[in-house]
């Protein structure tokens, strides 16, 4: 059964194609206003020592299926 998100949320996985340091450490999709989306994740520290994740979303194209 394909991954079918929720209205405003989206979800995560570990980006076991990852071979590159600047590709993103989790890749995922999700759904915002009713929009398909794609997400991107990057695990980083801050300056005060505290580890998160900085994401990205964007539109997912049309021919993009779940």
């Amino acid at each position: 059964m394909p991954f079918e998100p929720k209205d405003n949320t989206f979800a995560f996985f570990v980006n076991e194609k990852k071979s590159k340091d600047n590709q993103p450490d989790y890749t995922g999709q999700g759904r915002i206003s009713g929009e398909d989306v794609k997400v991107a994740g990057w695990k980083k520290t801050s300056k005060k020592g505290l580890d998160f994740i900085s994401c990205v979303v964007e539109k997912k194209l049309e021919d993009m299926p779940f």
